[in-house]
C-alpha cells in the first residue's frame, strides 16, 4: 500500500483515537483524518520526511496546529536543520500505527474501498503477529534499497563477511574493547552495505557472547540521524553497540 493510498484511505474515515492493541502512554485523543494519514505516511517513509514532501508529494497538508498536536502527543518528532522542517514518526506513533493493524471493523463511512483496504491492514497485522516481527522491522526491511548484484556466494560466507565488517568498523571507532559506539557512526563506515544486511548482522552479533546492543537511556537527546540508525530488537530500538575483547 502506497503512502498516497493511506492519505486517500483515511480521508474517508471519521476521526479515531488510540485504538485497540498495544498499550500506549499517549492519552486517548481523537485525531483528524489528515493527522492519521500523516502518521501512516511517516511510518511508510521510515525516516525523516521534509514537511514540503508530505504536502506536495503525498498530498497531505499537515497544518501547524495539527503538527504541534502530534508532537505534543509524542506521535511525531519535529526538527529544523538549517531552517528546513523535518518530520519523523515518534515511538508512540509506531505504537499508534500498530494498533490500527489490530483494529476491528472499518469505521463508519469507509465505503467498499475503505473496507477492502482495512482488510489488508488487518491481514498485515496478522502476518506480523505470525512472523513475530515488529512493525518497525517490517517497514525498515521493506524500504531497504536493493543490494547491488554480485557474483553468487554462499549465504554463510556473506553473513560472516558482513559481521566482520561491522566488527572492524567498531574497532576503528572504539578507543578500547567494551566501549559503547554509536550505530550512526558505525553505519557511516559500512555505508556501502545494504542497511538490511547490517541490521541482520547486528541482530546476529547481539546473540554472541561479549556483544551488547543497548538503547539510549536519555531518549530526549536523540536526533533524527541517531534514531534512523537504530536497529530494532524485540520492539525496542537500539542505538549503541559494545564489543568485548575476544
Amino acid at each position: 500500500m502506497t503512502s498516497r493510498t493511506y492519505s486517500h484511505f483515511f480521508n474517508s474515515f471519521s476521526p479515531i483515537a488510540g485504538g485497540p492493541g498495544k498499550e500506549t502512554n499517549v492519552p486517548d485523543e481523537d485525531l483528524t483524518r489528515v493527522e492519521t494519514a500523516a502518521l501512516f505516511i511517516l511510518m511508510a517513509e521510515a525516516g525523516p520526511v521534509p514537511n514540503a514532501r508530505l504536502t506536495n508529494h503525498h498530498r497531505c497538508g499537515l497544518k501547524k496546529p495539527s503538527r504541534e498536536k502530534l508532537e505534543r502527543l509524542k506521535l511525531i518528532e519535529v526538527e529544523r536543520p538549517s531552517g528546513r522542517l523535518m518530520l519523523m514518526l515518534g515511538d508512540e506513533g509506531w505504537v499508534r500505527c500498530r494498533s490500527q493493524l489490530e483494529g476491528g471493523s472499518p469505521p463508519p463511512g469507509a465505503g467498499a474501498v475503505g473496507g477492502a483496504l482495512y482488510a489488508v491492514l488487518q491481514l498485515w497485522g496478522r502476518f506480523l503477529a505470525a512472523q513475530r516481527s515488529s512493525l518497525q522491522e517490517f517497514v525498515s526491511a521493506s524500504n531497504a534499497p536493493a543490494p547491488t548484484v554480485a557474483p553468487a556466494r554462499k549465504p554463510a560466507a556473506v553473513e560472516q563477511d558482513v559481521e566482520e565488517r561491522v566488527r572492524a568498523a567498531y574497532r576503528t571507532i572504539a578507543h578500547r574493547a567494551g566501549d559503547l559506539v554509536s550505530l550512526a557512526d558505525l553505519r557511516d563506515l559500512v555505508s556501502d552495505l545494504a542497511p538490511a544486511e547490517v541490521d541482520a548482522a547486528l541482530r546476529r552479533l547481539n546473540r554472541r557472547r561479549g556483544v551488547a546492543l543497548v538503547p539510549e537511556a536519555n531518549q530526549k537527546t536523540l536526533d533524527a540521524r541517531t534514531r534512523a540508525a537504530a536497529v530494532v530488537i524485540g520492539d525496542q530500538p537500539k542505538h549503541s553497540i559494545s564489543v568485548e575483547a575476544s
